[in-house]
C-alpha cells in the first residue's frame, strides 16, 4: 500500500513538472533549421574535391618535377654550350712592350674578347645511365603517386558524401520517430480521458517524444557537421549537402574476387608505387659505383679577341682538349655513398615485399567485408519491414486496450532501432566497396 502511495505521489510531481515545463512542439524545432547552401552528386563532388585538393597539387608538382629529371638526364648525353665575353682595361703590359723589358704603369691598354666553349663526358663509368634508369624509376614512381593520391582523394570525397548523405536518412529516421511518439502520446491521452489507461502510460509517451525530439537534434547537428566538412572538401565557403542517387542498393562487381585480388598485388596504385621505389634504389647503387671510374671529358673552345699587350688578356684561337680525373682517395666518401645507396635498396626491397603482402591481405578483408556488408542490407531491410509489421499490430491493440503502453513502446523503439541499422548497413557498404575501389585502382562497376 505504501509503494502505491509513493507511486502515485512520483507521478503527481512529474505531472507537475510536466505542465511547468511543457515539451517542445513540433513547430520550435524551425529554431534549429539547417543551413545549406546548395546539393551536390557523387560525380560532382569527386571532381570537385579533386581540384580543390592540395595534395592532389603536390602529387602533380611531383610529377613535373620527375618529369624536369628525365629531362635532365637525357640531356647529360648531350655536350653543354656555353658562350662567355669579356672586356678588360690595364696599365700591365708584357714584358716585350717595355723598353727595359719590365712592366711598367703609365697609360692604359684595353682588351675585348668573345669565345664559344663546349664540353661532353665520354666516359661516366655508367653513372649517366644510372641516372637515366633513376630518373625513369622516379617518374614511374610519381605517376604511380598521382594515381594512388587521386583514389585516395576520391575515397576521402565519397566518404564524406556519404556521411552527408547518412545524416541526411539519420534526421528523417528521427522525424519519423518523433511523428510515431507525436501519436503514441495522442492514443495515450485519449485513453486517459477515456479511463482505459493510467497517468504512467501517458508519462512513459511524453518521455518517449521527449527522447525522439534529442535524438532529431543530434540527427540535425550531425548534419550539419557533415554539411560543413564536405564544403570544405569541395572548395565551397559553406556547407554543401548531398544528393541522393537513384539507388543505394548493392550492386555486383564488375570482375570476380579473384581477379580483384589478382589486379590489386600487380596493378594496384601503392605497388606500383614501391615498386618503381625499389627500382630507383637500385639505380642509385649503380651511380654510386661509377665512382670508381675515371670520368674522361672533352672540351673544346674558339676565343675572338683584339690584339693586345695586356698581361692575362683572352688570346684569339681555338683548343681541343681531352682529360680525365679519378679521385684515388677521397676520404671514403665513395664507400660511404655505396653503403647508404644498398642499404636504400634493401629498405625499398623489402618495403615493396610488405606492401604487396599488404594490398593482398586488404583486398580479401575488404571483399569478404563487402560481401557480408550485402548481406547485412538485406537482412536490415528484413528487420525494418519486421518491425514496422509488429508496430502497427501493436498500435492497433494499444488502442483496443488489449495490449499496454509498454508494448507499443517497446515497438516502436524496435523500428527506430531497425531503421538506424538498415542505415548503418547501406553505408557501411557503399564506404567499403569505395575503399576497396580505392586500393585496387579502378572502378568496380559493371
Amino acid at each position: 500500500m505504501r509503494s502505491t502511495l509513493l507511486a502515485a505521489a512520483l507521478c503527481a510531481v512529474a505531472l507537475r513538472a510536466h505542465a511547468q515545463s511543457p515539451v517542445p512542439s513540433a513547430t520550435s524545432d524551425s529554431t534549429y533549421a539547417l543551413h545549406i547552401d546548395s546539393t551536390l552528386d557523387l560525380a560532382t563532388v569527386v571532381a570537385r574535391a579533386l581540384v580543390a585538393s592540395p595534395v592532389i597539387a603536390q602529387a602533380e608538382a611531383g610529377l613535373r618535377v620527375a618529369r624536369s629529371g628525365v629531362r635532365v638526364s637525357g640531356g647529360a648525353y648531350l655536350p653543354s654550350l656555353s658562350l662567355s665575353t669579356a672586356a678588360l682595361r690595364s696599365n700591365v703590359s708584357s714584358a716585350a712592350s717595355t723598353p727595359s723589358g719590365g712592366a711598367i704603369g703609365g697609360a692604359g691598354a684595353d682588351a675585348y674578347s668573345a669565345g664559344v666553349s663546349s664540353s661532353l663526358d665520354l666516359f661516366t663509368g655508367g653513372r649517366r645511365g644510372a641516372d637515366q634508369a633513376r630518373a625513369r624509376s622516379e617518374l614511374s614512381a610519381a605517376t604511380a603517386s598521382d594515381r594512388s593520391q587521386e583514389f585516395l582523394v576520391t575515397l576521402l570525397a565519397k566518404r564524406s558524401f556519404y556521411e552527408a548523405l547518412r545524416g541526411t536518412e539519420l534526421l528523417g529516421v528521427a522525424a519519423a520517430r518523433v511523428a510515431r511518439a507525436e501519436r503514441g502520446l495522442k492514443y495515450s491521452q485519449d485513453r486517459v480521458r477515456a479511463g482505459t489507461a493510467t497517468k504512467s502510460d501517458e508519462l512513459r509517451a511524453r518521455l518517449e517524444l521527449t527522447t525522439a525530439r534529442q535524438q532529431q537534434l543530434a540527427a540535425r547537428d550531425t548534419l550539419q557537421t557533415a554539411a560543413f566538412a564536405l564544403g570544405r572538401l569541395v572548395g565551397a565557403d559553406g556547407p554543401i549537402g548531398a544528393r541522393a542517387p537513384a539507388s543505394l542498393e548493392p550492386t555486383p562487381l564488375a570482375l570476380s574476387d579473384s581477379e580483384i585480388t589478382r589486379l590489386a598485388v600487380t596493378s594496384a596504385p601503392a605497388v606500383e608505387s614501391a615498386e618503381a621505389a625499389q627500382q630507383a634504389s637500385v639505380a642509385i647503387v649503380r651511380a654510386s659505383r661509377s665512382l670508381y671510374f675515371p670520368n674522361i671529358r672533352l672540351t673544346s673552345g674558339y676565343n675572338w679577341a683584339r690584339q693586345t699587350t695586356i698581361v692575362g688578356a683572352v688570346r684569339p684561337g681555338w683548343q681541343v682538349a681531352v682529360g680525365s680525373s679519378l679521385p684515388l682517395f677521397n676520404g671514403f666518401q665513395r664507400e660511404d655513398a655505396i653503403a647508404r645507396a644498398e642499404a636504400g635498396a634493401q629498405v625499398a626491397q623489402s618495403s615493396a615485399l610488405d606492401i604487396r603482402r599488404q594490398v593482398r591481405s586488404d583486398a580479401a578483408r575488404l571483399l569478404s567485408g563487402l560481401h557480408l556488408a550485402e548481406q547485412n542490407v538485406a537482412l536490415a531491410d528484413d528487420a525494418v519491414q519486421a518491425a514496422r509489421e509488429d508496430l502497427r499490430v501493436q498500435t492497433e491493440r494499444y488502442r483496443a486496450g488489449i495490449s499496454t503502453s509498454l508494448d507499443e513502446l517497446t515497438s516502436q523503439f524496435a523500428v527506430t532501432q531497425a531503421e538506424l541499422g538498415r542505415v548503418a548497413a547501406r553505408y557501411n557498404y557503399a564506404v567499403t566497396r569505395a575503399t576497396l575501389e580505392a586500393l585496387v585502382g579502378r572502378s568496380l562497376t559493371p
